[in-house]
């Protein structure tokens, strides 16, 4: 299901509101370009230090968080108001990442937890880019780099099936979640135009989007306790660097108001 992020406000306003180049005070007719295609992201590994907020039932602990890659698909919409610059909103959606590599510190103190997946969660990214094409429009082989601003939404995360039980033996149920964040993006693509009258194109690009994001853990007693036994809860929480590679290919249609 697609996730509306603050960065696709104005892309759907681009998409049902006719532009008037002359308002900007710029020659027509304007150039737009709409790319679909799917992506191969490959995020990076990072080390998070919990803290517990809490009571400190467990000692604070490290996790090597290393989520697995994903496939998925992306869609963007480019405005080119003049030649050699355009403006770019893009959104891109995958399956869930598994930490496939978490290592024993990510094992919640069960010393029998070596490698194995412990989490899950989605990542769905929007972005916004300022991108510079060196070659005059003619070309029918276009590069291009650019950079902006990113919005990551983290999906709901959840505890494997396996953490869960390790943690049933001790009487727990845990929590896992991340924050949405904000984050920069940077790009380097090339459009193959199909000819020099064809509105069609194929695009390939390798995308870089860094967020940081607050990576929270939550254990607390799996059954109500006596009322005269005070309740295990503890409340852990680390800064976690999200910066995944997505390597794209697309199909793409020129269109000018």
């Amino acid at each position: 299901m697609l996730k509306f992020s603050p960065l696709l406000a104005p892309l759907a306003l681009a998409l049902s509101t006719p532009v008037s180049a002359g308002a900007f005070g710029l020659s027509d007719p304007q150039d737009f370009i709409v790319r679909v295609g799917g992506y191969y992201m490959s995020p990076g590994d990072d080390e998070v230090s919990f803290v517990d907020d809490t009571y400190q039932y467990f000692d604070a602990f490290r996790a090597n968080v290393d989520p697995g890659s994903e496939w998925g698909w992306y869609m963007n919409l480019e405005w080119k108001p003049v030649e050699h610059w355009g403006i770019e909103l893009a959104y891109m959606d995958g399956d869930n990442h598994t930490s496939s590599h978490a290592d024993g510190f990510f094992s919640l103190g069960f010393d029998n937890v070596e490698f194995r997946d412990v989490v899950s969660f989605d990542a769905d990214i929007s972005t916004a880019s300022l991108k510079f094409y060196p070659l005059d429009e003619t070309c029918m082989v276009q590069p291009y780099i650019g950079g902006g601003v990113s919005y990551t939404d983290f999906g709901e995360g959840s505890l494997s099936r396996k953490a869960r039980d390790d943690l049933a033996d001790f009487g727990l149920r845990g929590d896992f979640d991340l924050g949405s964040s904000w984050g920069y993006t940077w790009q380097v693509g090339m459009d193959f135009n199909f000819g020099r009258e064809s509105a069609w194109l194929v695009n390939v690009a390798a995308v870089y989007a860094r967020s940081m994001t607050d990576m929270r853990l939550q254990l607390m007693d799996d059954v109500p306790p006596p009322p005269n036994v005070e309740p295990i809860y503890e409340s852990y929480s680390g800064d976690y660097i999200y910066d995944p590679w997505m390597f794209n290919l697309s199909v793409g249609y020129k269109f000018s108001f």
